[in-house]
């Protein structure tokens, strides 16, 4: 046939790259799939190359690809009727969806497709054969990448247990570590915006208030800061050009306990290397890695923050803070809230605390507590439970405890040791009803009576067991670290007035009674009774051996 009569094909060369198909050989980067392709179509003439797509950093899972969606439509508009390829892992590794696209799509629009190392020529083709080997090899690109992605999802939960950092940023108030990707270490200028913004919400900032703060004093948003580094980070949260910080990051930030030291990954996942949809995963499912890296916020304010978090946070009227005692006045003889209202008398007004279930239904008796006298409780009350911490901790720190402490504790595994033979003979009693039934020696009445018998016996001996480790965890921590947070209020000592971080940071809840009886829990009572009790012990046992 002479070469005016050769038919010549508009082609396309694709290339396709992914590291999360493992696509690591230096043949497969897309400088060596291009020039291949170009060195096949120089030997080949009738092959007129119009176009070269490149979908860099995309699976050959599925084919939502923006380089061979855009191919596709230029076939759809008659611009291109032929397409070559490296080979068919290059095209893809769905096997059916890729099956389609050789055998009835292609065929369909009038295109031919060549995979050149695979030696596949759709004009050239064996039928016999190909029918039988290309899917056999799209089959077996398929299991490549569902096994390269098994791989893949194993090594990446290997570093999260092991503590590996492997987000592509770092959070704002991070940075990677030029030396170890897997490392973080603080980014000072962005380190002192996340402090200031946990120091506002405990002054009772509101997070909108926060985020105007941070807008009008020109400090740019975590988007904004990583692309004035020269990061090439993007997110959907992105709407402008040049984003402004909003209550939803602030309370991200907020709530993150990575500013505690704490690495939480894995939170998310995919159900399969094909179905990329994002499914959140259990809590117990997470990786999470206690002191990690150095902590930007301190946990006792951390803490503090998720508390005040959870209350009741309306700011005050014509006020940019929330009021002194905001969500944590409650009702003492029904358990409600009790909300704050404000009557107007001529030219004064008063401020009172009244219980919202009689407010609302009707359902508790009238009281009410005026606010500056709840105040002046407050700030006394507390003043005395400093004074009560403190001496507690310096009588803790002038006796000899250590050897009490060492006994309770032997004595406490003693009692669980004796707890979990119980619990393990209930279950060998269990397991042995069964058999008890088969060989007749019970009838299944007793059966049941004996098992549900067991059953809960097993379950109280289970929860004293707890109660035990509980009270081991409670011996434990009365050394100096677990007494970390007399110090809390040892700082306070000097306190004249109350402000919404003190009054967050030391006391849980305020109850106030129809008598005008306030009853204030603080923050780490159990810890302090359980302090006073073990002091008390000491003092015991060292006067009984003095009188001997």
């Amino acid at each position: 046939m002479s070469d005016t009569n050769i038919k010549i094909w508009d082609t396309c060369g694709y290339v396709r790259l992914s590291r999360e198909d493992g696509d690591k050989e230096e043949s497969n980067s897309v400088t060596g799939q291009k020039d291949l392709i170009r060195d096949f179509l120089s030997r080949h003439p009738e092959l007129r190359e119009c176009d070269m797509k490149v979908d860099d950093g995309y699976t050959g899972s599925n084919f939502d690809r923006p380089a061979f969606q855009k191919m596709m439509e230029a076939v759809k508009a008659g611009k291109i009727n032929c397409i070559v390829v490296k080979d068919l892992s290059r095209f893809g590794r769905d096997h059916l969806e890729a099956g389609e696209y050789i055998e009835r799509i292609f065929p369909f629009l009038g295109v031919r497709f060549i995979a050149i190392n695979d030696h596949y020529d759709s004009e050239h083709r064996n039928v016999e054969s190909d029918e039988l080997i290309i899917p056999f090899k799209n089959l077996i690109n398929e299991a490549y990448c569902r096994d390269t992605s098994i791989k893949i999802r194993s090594q990446l939960e290997i570093k999260r247990k092991r503590g590996d950092f492997i987000g592509s940023f770092a959070v704002f108030g991070y940075l990677k570590d030029p030396e170890d990707k897997h490392r973080l270490v603080v980014d000072d200028y962005a380190a002192d915006v996340v402090r200031d913004i946990f120091k506002w919400k405990l002054e009772g900032i509101s997070a909108g208030d926060i985020a105007d703060r941070l807008n009008a004093m020109g400090i740019p948003t975590p988007l904004d800061y990583k692309r004035r580094l020269g990061m090439r980070y993007t997110t959907k949260f992105r709407t402008k050009e040049e984003s402004t910080w909003s209550a939803g990051m602030i309370l991200r930030i907020l709530k993150n306990p990575i500013y505690i030291g704490v690495l939480e990954q894995g939170k998310v996942t995919t159900p399969n290397y094909k179905v990329k949809k994002i499914v959140e995963k259990p809590r117990e499912e997470w990786a999470v890695v206690e002191d990690h890296h150095e902590a930007i916020i301190d946990r006792f304010d951390f803490e503090s923050v998720q508390k005040v978090l959870a209350l009741d946070t309306r700011t005050s009227v014509g006020g940019r803070a929330v009021e002194l005692f905001s969500g944590m006045v409650y009702c003492g003889e029904c358990g409600a809230s009790m909300v704050r209202k404000t009557v107007p008398s001529g030219r004064n007004k008063y401020v009172y605390y009244i219980c919202s279930a009689h407010k609302s239904e009707k359902s508790c008796s009238p009281h009410s507590l005026r606010d500056c006298v709840l105040e002046e409780i407050v700030l006394e009350a507390l003043k005395q439970h400093i004074r009560q911490v403190i001496d507690l901790c310096d009588l803790l720190d002038m006796t000899d405890v250590a050897w009490l402490k060492k006994a309770v504790i032997q004595k406490l595994n003693t009692r669980l040791a004796k707890k979990q033979e119980e619990i393990d003979r209930c279950q060998t009693l269990l397991r042995s009803l069964y058999e008890n039934l088969a060989d007749g020696v019970i009838d299944r009445e007793e059966y049941q009576e004996l098992k549900k018998t067991y059953t809960r016996r097993k379950a109280e001996a289970e929860e004293q067991a707890e109660g035990i480790r509980v009270e081991m965890s409670q011996a434990m921590d009365s050394s100096e670290k677990g007494r970390s947070w007399m110090e809390q209020f040892r700082k306070h000592q000097n306190i004249t007035a109350l402000d919404r971080t003190l009054v967050v940071s030391l006391i849980e809840r305020i109850m106030v009674y129809r008598d005008k009886r306030v009853e204030i829990v603080y923050r780490w009572q159990n810890e302090f009774r359980w302090q006073v009790e073990l002091l008390q012990r000491a003092q015991q046992s060292f006067s009984q051996r003095e009188a001997v």
